[in-house]
């Protein structure tokens, strides 16, 4: 992920550096509270008392400033990534095929685009924040503790590698969970998607508790994953505060002993070996914290590369080059055609289609009549190259599909889909939406073909009227219209009308 950060290297290295700091600072209040003790307080020494106790409310003034000022970083760092990598999925995602989406569900890619981003992005808000904190506070304490109480030195050792083990033990856990959280949560999203894009279906059959025992199996095979992963994370904190209070209490408990036997210690080290206990702990507390963050993110990265790493299955050849558009007259041949649907694992399912040989000449039209499922809105979907044929080829004008780059293809041939699906806007932004440099004129004529210009000059605003999200607010036969008219003001070369009336 650090490639992200090309180009603020030196904002990382600031904030790592000011974390370093703020360590210093914390680990250098610790140390002066022996010189407090010792030298101040038993000794009796009011000055040194007082600027002891200066020193160490500057330290710390300037160890929660430095922090603050990581956090800053960090928080900056975190948004950033969650941009770059919102930006490039959704940037992948217009780069698929129908193919791709038949594996990648909507609310999948939309788990992916939110709950998987933002994981990534607290992932690396907590890496900034405090994945070096932990090492340069312990490198720090255990370095002080050698040099001022080395006789306690074994203790910060012992409880070091007893947090260490802990965490070996649950962290792959943790993250095991998470990955089953995150996949039961996919199921929980494509219910809930279904459920509220179909409710006036749910609703007129009558079916609302049918959905309700639905969405909760859905939801019951998310609970356990979830539940395992936070009992997990909530379980490492007061595993962590039980035992820096005992090791705290044992280290007071040796270090006494030591003091009474008068082995060259003395109050205020064993007060500021305490404190070293504490810093050690401390920041293994934060990583467990952090862990959890990072456990997630790590998942969340690896279903967003799996995007990321798709490759579109309809690509242009090498040799693809553009045909002159305005020469071609719309001569349509399928040729010995065979075409099947490709499976999850890759392979492929007993033809859709098989061996059809149709010729559509310039100007002519035909319709295409079949069962359900019978392949009509497949063997459609070839001519533009929403998939590609198994076997044979298709051509316009002689020219194979599969040699003309997708976009012009696109524009030579125009289809207007099954579902007639409107985007937020307003109308003219709707029709335009295939040919947004075109007159209104055309607009014009294209609506009236598709018998949309009536009702549309109907309206308040006319070709400005707004249109909802998905063209709800119109009715069902208008969108249709809308959607044919959208088709048709492209102008195409050959029109494809998939069941759209």
């Amino acid at each position: 992920m650090f490639f992200v950060f090309k180009g603020f290297r030196g904002r990382l290295f600031v904030s790592q550096f000011l974390l370093l700091i703020s360590a210093l600072c914390s680990v250098g209040v610790a140390t002066l509270t022996q010189r407090l003790i010792n030298d101040g307080l038993i000794a009796g020494d009011l000055d040194v008392i007082i600027n002891t106790g200066i020193a160490m409310v500057v330290l710390a003034l300037v160890a929660g400033g430095t922090l603050a000022g990581t956090a800053a970083f960090a928080v900056f760092f975190a948004q950033g990534t969650a941009f770059y990598v919102r930006d490039g999925l959704y940037t992948k995602v217009q780069t698929l095929s129908f193919g791709n989406f038949d594996r990648f569900r909507t609310s999948a890619l939309m788990v992916r685009l939110n709950a998987d981003v933002n994981n990534i992005a607290n992932a690396v808000m907590y890496a900034v924040l405090l994945t070096l904190y932990a090492p340069f506070m312990i490198i720090i304490a255990f370095a002080l503790a050698l040099l001022f109480t080395p006789s306690l030195v074994w203790i910060l050792v012992v409880v070091a590698v007893l947090v260490l083990v802990i965490m070996a033990v649950l962290v792959p856990r943790v993250f095991a969970a998470y990955d089953k959280r995150q996949e039961a949560l996919d199921g929980v999203n494509s219910r809930l998607q279904e459920n509220l894009s179909g409710i006036r279906v749910v609703k007129a059959f009558n079916r609302e508790e049918l959905e309700k025992e639905r969405f909760a199996a859905r939801t019951t095979q998310l609970r356990a994953p979830a539940f395992s992963a936070a009992f997990m994370v909530a379980l490492l904190n007061p595993i962590l505060s039980g035992i820096a209070q005992i090791s705290i209490a044992f280290a007071i408990g040796v270090g006494g002993i030591q003091l009474l036997e008068d082995q060259g210690i003395q109050v205020g080290e064993i007060v500021a070996f305490t404190q070293y206990l504490a810093l050690v702990v401390t920041p293994l507390a934060l990583m467990a914290v952090l862990v959890p963050f990072v456990l997630r993110g790590n998942s969340s990265a690896g279903r967003i590369w799996e995007v990321i790493d798709e490759e579109p299955e309809i690509q242009d050849a090498d040799d693809a080059k553009e045909v002159v558009a305005d020469e071609l007259k719309g001569r349509l041949a399928f040729e010995n055609v065979t075409f099947a649907f490709r499976r999850p694992d890759g392979e492929l399912d007993p033809p859709a289609l098989k061996n059809i040989d149709l010729t559509v000449e310039p100007g002519e039209r035909i319709g295409i009549l079949g069962a359900t499922g019978a392949g009509k809105s497949a063997l459609v979907n070839l001519v533009p190259r929403f998939y590609d044929v198994t076997d044979g080829r298709i051509t316009i004008d002689g020219y194979d599909v599969r040699d003309i780059p997708q976009d012009q293809l696109r524009e030579i041939v125009g289809i207007a889909l099954q579902e007639a699906l409107l985007f937020q806007g307003d109308v003219r932004f709707n029709l335009k939406f295939g040919a947004e440099g075109v007159e209104d004129k055309q607009m014009f004529e294209a609506a009236k073909a598709a018998d949309a210009h009536g009702f549309v000059t109907g309206l308040p605003e006319t070709w400005g009227a707004p249109v909802a999200r998905r063209g709800y607010n119109f009715s069902g036969g208008q969108r249709q219209r809308l959607s044919i008219a959208r088709t048709l003001t492209a102008a195409p070369k050959v029109l494809i009308l998939d069941d759209s009336t």
